[in-house]
């Protein structure tokens, strides 16, 4: 048995090679302004990954794609931030009427089940964003209970972060991993 091919090496090869993922992704957030083409290039790298094409380390592959989907997300990102704001000066206006307050979180649902979609639909298909945001909307709409899987690793991914601040260092790359396997199968 050659101990350099083992599965067991393999398998903490692919941690590291998570954890230095994740790390990149961080430092690449921290301008908070570039959290959307940090992470669809986070999910360019796990989807080479994921579909078995080889890469050339973490690094280049991550910047690489970063450079590549850098337009199409920072102004992707304003749009969402926008409508993000939109939803939440809503509330504020609101939060008394019971009707709206309802109708009001629909659509923060939509919201959430629209944006599970956006990244993996953006690492995968060579669009503009018009057609990012149409596909991630079917998507949400026809696959409600891939879309309720997919809310929930975010979810348990936030709240692992929240219950163990030092979680933010790996959890990321591994909830990632995860949601971007889900959506692969959809996408094939």
């Amino acid at each position: 048995m050659n101990i350099l091919n083992s599965r067991m090496l393999r398998g903490i090869e692919r941690m590291v090679d998570l954890f230095l993922l994740n790390l990149i992704w961080l430092i690449v957030c921290i301008p908070v302004v570039t959290i959307f083409p940090a992470t669809t290039a986070m999910y360019g790298v796990i989807r080479k990954w994921v579909i078995g094409k080889e890469t050339d380390g973490v690094f280049r592959t991550f910047f690489g794609l970063f450079r590549e989907c850098f337009f199409q997300s920072m102004g992707l990102s304003f749009l969402w931030f926008g409508l993000a704001y939109l939803i939440f000066l809503n509330y504020q206006l609101v939060h008394s009427n019971v009707l709206m307050m309802g109708i009001l979180g629909v659509l923060a649902l939509l919201f959430l089940s629209i944006t599970v979609y956006l990244f993996p639909v953006m690492a995968h298909f060579e669009t503009n964003w018009k057609h990012v945001i149409r596909n991630s909307l079917i998507m949400a709409i026809s696959y409600p209970l891939t879309t309720v899987l997919l809310i929930g690793i975010l979810l348990i991914s936030l709240y692992l972060i929240y219950l163990i601040p030092a979680m933010i260092f790996i959890v990321g790359s591994i909830s990632v991993y995860g949601t971007y396997t889900v959506c692969h199968k959809l996408f094939t």
